[in-house]
């Protein structure tokens, strides 16, 4: 097997020194880059980086026990123990590595940026494209620096497409992240209020979300959702980088048009351009626009889109991201848990409410608990921001409504008198109750931003579930 990275282009990138004469003196080169002395896999490159937390330096001997082939450090002792490259920075070090890895990779690279979605439409578009070519993508939702720097590391320069998925919290951050991953397309999923709180207002977050296309070329394509409100201010700043602009959404101007998006009993049908009732089996009004995103980007790499709609019409939600749970407590007696608990903004939680809107109206027997978080980095505002749930939840009118964090917590006082509430400033009460609310025949959504912890519930569905089916 052709080793992904050898000694001289380790080198190469890195300007490394080898003191000790010996690095990778028995190999041809490593299959793998890893930062992690526990998920080391035999032939990796173990990277030392220091963190705010941990020393990778301290855990070198742990990597080698695991099978790591060599080693990168900084300090000069222990490259000489290790049989090391030594660099100044081992985290300058991976990024150097990320630099060099995109510089040498011919196929096409795809990023993704936005408010929310990013995760799920590059889901949908690495998935859709394994059809095509060989593919590499961002794994989880590995977005920062480090995270972008190890993907890249870790990409064969002999594939098809590589997806990346950007993320930030302050401004600068997509620019850099940008610069390392040198998109051929570059994809907005939208703008929304999303870590607002290092933000002054919505602008400044459109702006940074549009150096995603600073450093497209001529052959460069923008792709930009047409219902977001900051559509023409993205067409803009595409447009000063001489940039091929795809746009999608339901505009008439758009280059892939939505003509019709319904809700139906299992996952939502949509009809788009000339294509009438493509149906998604598994994925909500919400995941179809990142559908149509993912449609768009493989219409621009003059791919199948007929292929691409069957692949996705059965591709399901992420854990975290709608993901659909069934509890069975017998043979017609089930439970829904809607798992969207990974995270939340106030775009992303009010479409949360309207599809388990339609859900309970579709499901009009069933019992109807919403257990939902805080939404954080929302700064000055946050308070207001969760009191425009409020419309949306009384509309919603769950049998009961649970809330964790300060400012949930309001929301439930506002709406005692009308439904039955419980709040909680932490998950950790709520784990050790949650199984007391959790009957046959309800529909259960679980959603917050993620440091909230409600993730921590889903095991506990799942386990009920395992439990009932031990029991049968």
């Amino acid at each position: 097997m052709k080793p992904l990275w050898t000694k001289k282009d380790l080198m190469s990138a890195t300007n490394a020194l080898d003191p000790s004469s010996y690095f990778l003196q028995n190999y041809n080169g490593v299959c793998g880059v890893s930062i992690d002395d526990r998920t080391i896999n035999k032939g990796d490159l173990f990277i030392a980086i220091i963190g705010d937390k941990f020393d990778g330096h301290d855990f070198i001997e742990n990597a080698i026990k695991k099978g790591a082939y060599g080693i990168i450090v900084s300090n000069k002792m222990l490259a000489n123990k290790y049989n090391a490259l030594l660099v100044k920075d081992t985290t300058k070090a991976l990024e150097q590595i990320a630099k060099f890895s995109r510089h040498r990779f011919k196929g096409v690279t795809i990023a993704i940026t936005g408010s929310s979605g990013k995760t799920s439409t590059k889901h949908l578009l690495s998935n859709t494209l394994k059809k095509f070519g060989k593919t590499h993508h961002t794994h989880k939702n590995n977005n920062n620096l480090i995270g972008l720097s190890l993907t890249l590391s870790r990409l064969h320069n002999d594939y098809d497409y590589c997806v990346l998925e950007l993320g930030m919290n302050n401004a600068g951050e997509i620019q850099r992240l940008t610069e390392i991953a040198l998109p051929d397309i570059a994809l907005i999923t939208n703008i929304s209020s999303s870590h607002i709180q290092n933000f002054k207002n919505d602008k400044e977050i459109a702006d940074e979300k549009s150096e995603i296309f600073s450093t497209l070329n001529d052959n460069g394509i923008a792709i930009i959702n047409t219902d977001t409100l900051w559509s023409k201010y993205l067409i803009k700043k595409a447009k000063k980088v001489s940039a091929k602009i795809h746009l999608f959404g339901h505009s008439k101007y758009a280059n892939t048009k939505i003509t019709k998006l319904v809700d139906e009993h299992e996952g939502s049908t949509i009809c788009y351009d000339k294509i009438k009732n493509w149906h998604l089996t598994n994925l909500n009004t919400t995941q179809a626009l990142n559908a149509i995103a993912t449609i768009s980007v493989i219409k621009e790499l003059k791919l199948c889109t007929v292929t691409s709609e069957k692949v996705i019409s059965k591709i399901k939600p992420l854990a975290g991201r709608g993901e659909k749970i069934i509890i069975n407590f017998g043979k017609k007696d089930k439970t829904y848990v809607i798992d969207d608990s990974y995270n939340a903004n106030p775009d992303s939680m009010k479409a949360a409410l309207s599809n388990f809107y339609k859900t309970k109206y579709k499901l009009n027997t069933y019992k109807t608990i919403l257990i939902i978080g805080d939404m954080l980095e929302l700064g000055k505002n946050a308070k207001e921001m969760h009191f425009e749930l409020i419309p949306m939840i009384k509309k919603v009118n769950p049998d009961l409504l649970i809330t964790v964090g300060p400012y949930t917590k309001k929301i439930s006082n506002e709406l005692k008198e009308l439904i039955s509430c419980k709040s909680y400033l932490t998950f950790s009460p709520l784990l050790k109750i949650v199984t007391e609310f959790v009957k046959p025949n309800q529909i259960i959504l679980v959603k917050g931003s993620n440091g909230i912890g409600l993730w921590n519930l889903i095991p506990i569905f799942r386990n009920i579930n395992q439990e009932k089916r031990n029991v049968a």
